[in-house]
C-alpha cells in the first residue's frame, strides 16, 4: 500500500492472540509470552499459532484490514517471530527462503463465509463495512509458506474506488457523499449508465475477479522484491 499511494502507512492493532498445542491430541491453549520452553518445543506436533488483525491507515483513512493466522512449527521461526519480533514479510528474508504463494480466494462485496478463518477471537468480517460501503469493498485471501512457518492472510480493502482514484480517494470525504461517486469531478464511476460504451460482459464478476487476482499478484511480487533487495518499507503486517 505504501508503494501504491506513495504516502506513509501506519499500523493500528485490533487484536493479537498467541496459542500453542501442548500435545497433538489437545486443543490449542493461550500462550503468555515470553515463554522460552514453549518456543523451543515448537514442532509439527505442537505448533505455536498466532492470530492478529491490524488496520493499515493512510492519510487518516483505513485502506486495508488485514487478518492473519500464523502457524509456526520450528523453534527457529518461533524465536525470530515471537522473541525477535520480526514481521511476517521480514521473516522470509531473515530465513533466506522464498515463500510459496497460494491465492486462496478473491472477491468484492461481502466476504464469503468459506474465506474466513474459523477462530473464536477474530472480529466478524461482516463488520468491516456496512450497507453501501460493504458492497464496495474488495478482499483477497492468500497463503505464504516456507518450512516451519505458514501464514494465511485475509485482506479487506474498503472500496474499489481507492484503486481507480488513488490519492484522490484518500483526500475526499467519502462520508458526506456516498452515492455521488458517479457524478463528482473526481471521475469516479458507480454505475454502468456512466459507461454506455462498456459491454455488460466486461463487468461480470468473473472478469473483475480475474483482474483483481492479477493485480494482487503484481502487488505481492513488488512487495517481495523490495524485501529481498533490502529496500526500506514503512509497513509490515
Amino acid at each position: 500500500m505504501y508503494a501504491f499511494f506513495a504516502r506513509p502507512i501506519s499500523i493500528g492493532l485490533v487484536y493479537s492472540n498467541t496459542y500453542h498445542h501442548t500435545s497433538p491430541t489437545q486443543p490449542a491453549v493461550p500462550l503468555t509470552l515470553p515463554n522460552p520452553s514453549v518456543i523451543a518445543s515448537a514442532s509439527h506436533a505442537t505448533p505455536v499459532i498466532q492470530t492478529r488483525q491490524v488496520h493499515l491507515q493512510c492519510s487518516g483513512k483505513i485502506v486495508c484490514t488485514a487478518t492473519s493466522t500464523v502457524r509456526i512449527t520450528s523453534h527457529e521461526a518461533a524465536h525470530l517471530f515471537l522473541e525477535e519480533k520480526y514481521a511476517i514479510g521480514q521473516m522470509f528474508a531473515r530465513l533466506e527462503k522464498s515463500p510459496d504463494f497460494d491465492l486462496l480466494a478473491v472477491g468484492f462485496g461481502t466476504v464469503s463465509a468459506d474465506a474466513t478463518t474459523p477462530l473464536p477471537e477474530k472480529t466478524p468480517l461482516l463488520s468491516f463495512a456496512a450497507g453501501h460501503e460493504q458492497q464496495q469493498q474488495l478482499w483477497r485471501k492468500y497463503r505464504l509458506s516456507v518450512a516451519g512457518f505458514e501464514c494465511d492472510i485475509l485482506e479487506v480493502f474498503p472500496s474499489r474506488e481507492m484503486f481507480t482514484a488513488g490519492t484522490r480517494w484518500l483526500d475526499v470525504d467519502t462520508t458526506t457523499m456516498p452515492q455521488e461517486w458517479g457524478s463528482t469531478s473526481l471521475g469516479f464511476v458507480n454505475s454502468t449508465k456512466e459507461m454506455p460504451f462498456v459491454r455488460s460482459g466486461f463487468l461480470r464478476p468473473q472478469t473483475v475477479i480475474l483482474f483483481l487476482g492479477l493485480g494482487f499478484l503484481l502487488m505481492l511480487a513488488f512487495e517481495l522484491s523490495m524485501f529481498f533487495t533490502g529496500r526500506p518499507l514503512f509497513c509490515y503486517l
